[in-house]
């Protein structure tokens, strides 16, 4: 140990005595560490940390269908899980829904996810004031209660403790809290970023869950007992499934079992691991151009090394002095690595809200310090070895006689510089391979069709006082009586003084605009074309108003677009969009062929007439999968039917085109607080701003791996100037011998930029085998770009090839301005 702290101690002075060497490789290695600690943070708290409920690793999401991620289920088929399964020691439900909840004389929409009562219990949460749900108020027309968030109990109700009892009006109806829920809890965790201010409702099934297994609306969650695993749960979900009753369309049950922490992960899975692989090859090359720096030391005290051995130093002491030297560059860069890291951690949450799951939550622990201490380990070897290795087999006398002669190219030192500077350019190749795909990715993505204009196109949501919600929607069988539409009572009324405001140039009402995420998806069948089961079309379906294709500038193909004289006493229409055309009426006009849209299981009933073709716009995602589109008027949806509700009861959006900047959120609140007061509005913002969040993900990508690349082809930079430049002062006296003896300024600097040459053509070589061999490791992140793009691989071999050349003109240059008398005086 004594020993240890002695050869600590020198090698804290020796640092002093090169404080330029010392403070470079200290930045160098910080850049490297702090990058690579920030990323595996995030990949520690998102991927490998548990979720923080009880037995979170035994958790499984069960959705309805064969592909993993959340797809939804029935309340039956939820029941009968619960009811069958032996290898889930625990099984509950829930629904997404939102709600309008009103305080202090104001609406506020919030989410409402509906949840079974033995759900809290499952995940081993506790309220904090008050209780959880009983099995009782979980049964249909059980009492209306509801959990408040601690962030909406703390903003909205003055933290009262006494909120525990009293009654809150939600979306109508007034609902006794019986609790207030810790800000710890955010289930369900897709859902997080609004739970803040959000509520839970317990799920009360409704007839229409009762009786239709079709009825596709639920999430199920489940704890495995010991020992169990997903496959086994796979097993027994699929002999559950074989034995339950067909679907009204005579579709059977199929069920996908998949650990929940992995179904919220998987989509930034592939790209956390693909960036933490990008940082590795940058700290590989920080530790390369580290390494190098420490073997032009080496060279420079080799007399020293030769000393103490002579003195009777052994090789080993000797070793182990230049790895403790390199162990305090790692750790100082440790250091200074781990203030970078937090410094990215503050840029990480303050990333748009849903970019990262959990990113307000994430945080350096335990097992980031140990993965820190191995980077550390890691870092002191790559660095440090082969300069030890190179002391360890030097020859003491050779050494002492080599004072006057200086050391060449083709020395073991010569060539484990340069071999280390070609493997930053091949790593560095690897980096800007990658860059320039994700570059050309992104271009594309500007570049592709969005079916809609973004210029000074505004959109918001509005949801009513007494927002239906989505959990409860059923047909109404009492169409005698059905009530008036919102579409005319409210909407139509609006949009005329919407339309009428100064700076408006049009407006409209759209229930699922694009790049919004809210999505009602439908089957059904052309009138004179049967089809049954699972051959039925499907599509998405939105409610619309007139002038939608107008504001948003999206072409009508064929017929025309869905007109505010389209009422409910006149024919029933609907548009369709390019894609359903494409797919369901190949060859075929679809002009005045009727659709079926589920008649009396849906309400329906009546036949809806195509009469137009509108272009496709974006639909999730830009450059995603367009889905095909059936666009209904606001005003030809029945109100006993079940898209009523889900589609213009609950909530709605409406897109604005104005002729200039206007203050379009203040004028909107002012015209609903005079036309439809207690509308709840929220999401103002403009289709470039939807785009530029659509795209932010991708954009965040290129930008890091973009900087990554930069940071490492600046590094090469480096790594070839202080070879090139090491090259020169050692070979001084031997180049002016050679001018001496005839040799021109020209041809010796030829002779510097050949040898850089070659390692910038050995590095490209070998960095564009390894970019081809992983090629289709980044398939799955491009749009439109093979991933062995041909433009791309040149201009990343030209770039690289120019920025060698240049980092090896300063040297040959200086070589050439070598004086021979001035070289050969110091012989």
């Amino acid at each position: 140990m004594q020993t240890l702290l002695h050869d600590l101690s020198f090698a804290f002075r020796q640092l002093r005595k090169t404080p330029g060497l010392a403070v470079l490789a200290i930045l160098t290695l910080a850049l490297g560490v702090g990058a690579n600690t920030a990323i595996f943070t995030v990949i520690e708290s998102v991927l490998l940390r548990p979720l923080p409920y009880a037995h979170s690793d035994q958790m499984i999401y069960i959705g309805g269908g064969t592909k993993a991620g959340f797809q939804t289920t029935s309340w039956l088929n939820y029941r009968d899980i619960r009811d069958q399964a032996r290898q889930l020691s625990a099984v509950a439900g829930y629904s997404e829904d939102v709600g309008v909840i009103e305080v202090r004389d104001a609406s506020q929409s919030v989410v409402a996810p509906r949840i079974t009562p033995n759900l809290i219990p499952m995940l081993g949460a506790k309220p904090l004031l008050g209780w959880s749900f009983s099995e009782a108020e979980g049964l249909p027309g059980g009492p209306e209660v509801v959990l408040l968030s601690e962030g909406l109990w703390r903003k909205s109700f003055q933290a009262d403790p006494g909120v525990v009892g009293k009654t809150v009006k939600l979306s109508g109806k007034p609902y006794t809290v019986v609790g207030v829920m810790p800000a710890s809890f955010h289930f369900p965790e897709q859902m997080r970023p609004d739970l803040n201010d959000g509520v839970w409702l317990p799920v009360q099934p409704t007839a229409e869950m009762l009786k239709d297994r079709g009825y596709h609306f639920f999430n199920v969650v489940a704890e495995m007992r010991p020992g169990v695993n997903v496959t086994q749960a796979q097993r027994e979900l699929d002999s559950i499934a074989a034995h339950l009753p067909r679907t009204k369309d005579d579709s059977v049950a199929v069920f996908h079992a998949a650990s929940y922490q992995e179904t919220l992960t998987g989509p930034v899975r592939p790209v956390l691991y693909a960036l933490f692989g990008a940082l590795a090859l940058v700290l590989l090359i920080a530790c390369a151009n580290v390494s190098n720096l420490l073997i032009a030391r080496c060279l420079g005290r080799q007399q020293e090394f030769a000393v103490r051995a002579a003195l009777g130093a052994g090789r080993m002491r000797l070793v182990r002095q230049l790895l403790s030297e390199g162990m305090v560059l790692s750790v100082l860069g440790c250091g200074v690595g781990v203030a970078l890291a937090e410094l990215a951690m503050l840029a990480v949450r303050k990333l748009p809200s849903g970019t990262i799951v959990g990113a307000d939550s994430i945080g350096i622990d335990w097992m980031v310090v140990l993965a820190l201490a191995a980077i550390a380990v890691v870092c002191t070897l790559l660095s440090s070895l082969l300069p030890a290795l190179l002391v360890a087999r030097a020859n003491p006398q050779a050494a002492l006689q080599a004072a006057s002669r200086g050391i060449g190219s083709r020395s073991v030192s010569g060539k484990l510089s340069g071999w280390l500077v070609a493997g930053e350019v091949a790593l560095s190749t690897l980096l800007l391979v990658g860059t320039g795909l994700l570059f050309h990715t992104l271009w594309n993505l500007q570049q592709s069709r969005l079916g809609f204009d973004t210029e000074r196109v505004t959109t918001f949501g509005a949801m009513p006082a007494d927002a239906a919600g989505f959990s409860a929607m059923a047909v109404s069988e009492d169409t005698g009586n059905a009530k008036a539409s919102v579409a005319t009572v409210t909407y139509g009324p609006v949009l005329e003084r919407m339309r009428e405001l100064p700076g408006v140039q049009a407006a409209a009402l759209v229930t699922s605009p694009p790049l919004s995420g809210m999505n009602v998806g439908t089957s059904f069948g052309i009138v004179g074309e049967p089809r049954t089961g699972k051959d039925r079309p499907e599509g998405r379906i939105s409610a619309v108003s007139g002038e939608y294709a107008r504001v948003m500038g999206t072409p009508v193909l064929r017929g025309r677009m869905i007109e505010d004289s389209d009422v409910a006493t006149s024919p029933y229409v609907v548009a369709i969009n390019e894609t359903l055309a494409k797919k369901y009426f190949a060859g075929k006009d679809p002009l005045q062929k009727q659709i079926d849209l589920g008649g009396k299981d849906t309400g329906m009933i009546r036949p809806y007439t195509i009469v137009g073709v509108l272009a496709d716009q974006v639909d999730d995602s830009v450059g995603g999968e367009i889905q095909p589109m059936i666009l209904v008027p606001q005003a030809q949806i029945p109100t006993t039917s079940l898209f009523y509700q889900a589609l213009l009861e609950t909530a709605v959006s409406f897109v604005v085109q104005t002729r200039g900047e206007i203050p379009v959120a203040s004028e909107m609140r002012s015209l609903f607080h005079e036309a439809a007061p207690g509308f709840a509005l929220d999401d103002f913002q403009t289709m470039q701003e939807a785009v530029d969040k659509n795209t932010f993900s991708k954009r965040l990508g290129l930008y890091l791996v973009g900087s990554f690349a930069g940071l490492a082809v600046a590094m090469v930079i480096a790594g070839l100037y202080g070879v090139l430049s090491q090259l020169v002062s050692y070979r001084r006296r031997e180049i002016g011998v050679r001018m001496a003896l005839g040799a021109t300024r020209q041809s010796v600097a030829v002779l510097i930029l050949r040898q850089g040459s070659v390692l910038i053509g050995a590095g490209l070589g070998v960095g564009l085998v390894m970019a081809v061999a992983t090629a289709r490791l980044i398939q799955g992140f491009l749009y439109q770009v093979p991933a062995l793009d041909v433009w791309t691989y040149v201009s990343v071999t030209v770039t690289l090839a120019a920025i060698g050349l240049i980092a090896a003109f300063l040297p040959a240059r200086r070589a050439a301005m070598i004086q021979p008398m001035e070289a050969l005086r110091t012989e």
